[in-house]
This record gives structure tokens, sequence and C-alpha cells, in this order.
């Protein structure tokens, strides 16, 4: 199409929603691919994209003229309902030319938009603990510690982020208090499986979305952008194990 923004608009807008996947929890390959998408919808006769977990560079080319952009991923937050709301946005204005204002205050609402209340997350955390305790084996015991343990893991969690501790720390936090707290909660059930309550809490620690992406990063032979979460996952594996250590070796 015979685009009427300038060659730093359409930077400007691939990048603001290239960061938005990579920060909403996609895959750097799904990032590449809707920035190319949107620049060449947009006019732009090259459009060279390098997306990994923790940054993104984008250069966009016409008639001649280059211009690039870098942004920084400094921490990833999960919100499919948000990326969800980007990918639309970007099949919209690549399928009929918007403006740059428009573009620009649809990414602002997707923002601003609604997040689960700190109740629900609690309650998540609570029942994904108590879930995946009685998976692993365990009965009703085990799911009352683990659904009491996972919500608690829940304020570990918000705390070692307030305190703005990096994610290898928060881990290894949530994966200690996670031990400490079901041998405390062994006083009142002296009969509890605490193999099977302590594998249940510990799977919300487990960076599921992120192994996804790994593996989709590899089969799309983006290996940089692969090997950089894999070892982003293994670092969160040995923060789990470090977390479990300590805190067997204090009891």
């Amino acid at each position: 199409m015979q685009s009427s923004l300038t060659q730093r608009q359409v930077l400007d807008i691939v990048s603001a929603i290239g960061y938005r996947i990579l920060r909403f929890g996609g895959e750097a390959n799904r990032a590449e691919d809707t920035v190319t998408r949107i620049g060449r919808a947009y006019g732009m006769n090259e459009v060279h994209v390098f997306a990994i977990a923790t940054s993104l560079l984008i250069t966009v080319e016409k008639d001649g003229e280059s211009m690039t952009q870098t942004r920084r991923i400094s921490r990833v937050s999960t919100d499919l309902d948000k990326l969800d709301k980007i990918n639309s946005l970007s099949r919209k204005i690549c399928s009929a030319e918007t403006d740059f204002d428009t573009i620009m205050y649809h990414i602002r609402e997707i923002d601003k938009g609604p997040q689960y209340s700190p109740l629900l997350g609690i309650f998540a955390y609570a029942l994904v603990g108590g879930s995946f305790s009685v998976f692993f084996g365990g009965g009703l015991y085990e799911f009352i510690v683990g659904f009491f343990v996972g919500a608690l893991i829940r304020f570990v969690k918000k705390g070692a982020e307030f305190l703005q501790s990096p994610p290898f720390v928060t881990n290894a936090a949530g994966a200690a208090a996670t031990v400490s707290l079901i041998k405390i909660c062994t006083f009142f059930f002296p009969s509890l499986n605490i193999s099977a309550t302590t594998i249940g809490v510990l799977m919300i620690l487990v960076p599921g979305v992120l192994l996804t992406n790994c593996i989709r990063d590899f089969v799309a032979t983006d290996y940089t952008a692969g090997t950089a979460k894999i070892m982003e996952t293994l670092l969160v594996a040995v923060a789990i194990a470090l977390g479990v250590g300590v805190s067997v070796f204090w009891r």
C-alpha cells in the first residue's frame, strides 16, 4: 500500500508492537514476523528485525534511507489477553491503512486494559498448588496444604518483585518458602505426603510459557532466541533446586 505515514512513524509503530509482543510473553519469531509484515504493509522497502527475550532491534529502509530503533525488554509479564489484542491490532493495520494517532491510541488502550485482581491471582496460585498436589499422588490433606501454601507463595513472589529482586532470587525464595511452609504444616498433618505436596506447589514456579516459547523458537529455526530462553529456563530450574536445597539443609 502507498502509506501516508513517515518512515519514523512506521518505525515507532513496529517498535511499540514488537516490544509488547515480547513483553506480554510472545515468542521472538512472532515478534519478528509481525514487525516485518507491518513494515512492508506500510511501504518500507526493507525491514530487518532481531528479537531475543531481552532485546528488540529493528531497522526499516525506504528509498535508500535507513532508520534503526532498539528496545530493551527488562522484565516479561505474561498476559495472553493483551498479547491476543496486540495480534488482532497487527492484523487490522496490515489489512487496512490506519493513521498513526489511531494506532498509538489503540496500543495505549491495550496497555491500560483490565488486569486480574490480586484476590483472583492468590486464588489461582492456591488452586494450582492444591490441584498439582493431588495430581502427584496426594489426597485431601495434600490438597488443603497445597492450596494454603500456594496462596502464600503468591505473597512471597510479589514481595520479591516489589523489592525488585532478580528472577533468580525470586524463584529461589519461592522454592525455599515452599519447603519451609510445608514442613511447618506437618505439625498439623503428621501423615502428610510431603513429596507430593512439595512437587505440586513447586509447579507454580515452573516457567511453562517460557519453555513452550523456547521450543517454538527452535522449531522456527530461531536458534539465538531459543538458546537464550533455554538458558533462562535452566537458571529457573537451578534457582528452584537451590531454594529447595537451602531449606532442606536449614531443616
